[in-house]
């Protein structure tokens, strides 16, 4: 493997780290502790735009969604999707808040094994060398053997000094790196994870009531949350986690996810009332956001949110959040997935 490393120079400051050969500029930041802006890790948010000012980057997706036509012809680039070709020079602005308390690493796992949570999810469990640090609610980018891309994954266990990484992984029509997890890997089978990362992870926040809100394979880490908030919160406030599905099916068995099941509050609710009748299903119905205005009494605004799903989901809660009902944006915490 060529271990070539480039410079990169972050405009207007003092800063630079190093890239190593196949890196992408901001991973290579995020692990040399640098706050490069960054969401989704996938070219579709467009939080970690640069320009280029001088040296040579190899496009990965120059198509990527996370760039307007505007920014194409303004010569704009994704820091995600672009590994530097040479010394490199860049304009971007750097935060703190980018920052979490473990930075990421790239490293090797075996995997362990697989239990079902429900006919189209599954925890599959790698094992590295420990500990397993993260941030319960962060994810990570796995690359199995062949495939040809990575994917994020949401992290659904506890960090432990056992070096275990568990993810809750929806299996996808024709996906091809979902497919390879539920259909070709093997117990003792070795994959890269590049991890952990993502902004929208626990706080131990013992003024307010932690709301946790997910849908499909978003599932993995509002388990990790609530797990968190159950087993550290210094308090005995309320847990409250709603979940929605299309379908009694798609609805996991949470005495098994949840560690401390007595202390969390779950509501779940079924959006298909075809699949709701043919199952005989006498629960809520209805979607996500439906069930939290439905079940959630007094001040929203008085609540710390954690939310995980796909995208229009996430739209539609934040906006009857933070427009119906005044929720402050610094109480929302939510990583989008494209």
């Amino acid at each position: 493997m060529n271990t070539t490393v480039h410079t990169i120079r972050i405009a207007g400051s003092e800063v630079s780290y190093p890239a190593g050969e196949g890196d992408n500029l901001l991973r290579a930041g995020l692990r040399a502790g640098i706050g490069l802006p960054y969401e989704c890790n996938a070219g579709g948010c467009g939080s970690c735009k640069f320009d280029l000012l001088s040296g040579e980057v190899e496009e990965l997706w120059a198509q990527a969604p996370g760039l307007s036509a505007k920014d194409r012809a303004r010569g704009r680039r994704l820091a995600c999707q672009c590994r530097p070709l040479t010394d490199c020079e860049i304009k971007i602005r750097p935060a703190p808040a980018y920052l979490t308390p473990t930075p990421p690493g790239l490293f090797e796992a075996e995997f362990v094994g697989s239990r079902i949570v429900t006919p189209d999810i599954r925890e599959f469990r790698f094992r590295a060398p420990p500990p397993a640090s993260f941030v319960p609610g962060q994810y990570a980018l796995l690359e199995l053997p062949g495939a040809d891309q990575l994917r994020a994954y949401s992290m659904s266990n506890l960090p432990n000094a056992a070096g275990d990484w568990d993810f809750m992984v929806r299996k996808v029509p024709n996906g091809r790196v979902s497919t390879l997890l539920f259909d070709a890997l093997r117990p003792g089978d070795r994959v890269r994870i590049d991890g952990p990362l993502g902004l929208a992870h626990w706080r131990d926040d013992t003024d307010r009531d932690v709301v946790c809100i997910a849908g499909g394979s978003g599932l993995a880490p509002i388990v990790s949350i609530a797990n968190a908030a159950a087993l550290q919160s210094s308090t005995r406030r309320p847990i409250w986690l709603f979940y929605g599905g299309r379908g009694p099916a798609d609805l996991p068995s949470f005495d098994e996810c949840l560690h401390a099941a007595s202390r969390v509050r779950v509501q779940a609710a079924v959006s298909d009332p075809q699949l709701a009748d043919a199952h005989g299903w006498s629960g809520e119905r209805g979607f996500v956001h439906e069930l939290v205005a439905r079940n959630l009494a007094g001040d929203l605004a008085a609540h710390r949110y954690y939310l995980a799903g796909p995208p229009p989901m996430i739209e539609t809660l934040v906006r009857m959040l933070m427009v119906e009902h005044r929720v402050p944006a610094t109480q929302i915490h939510y990583d989008r997935f494209f």
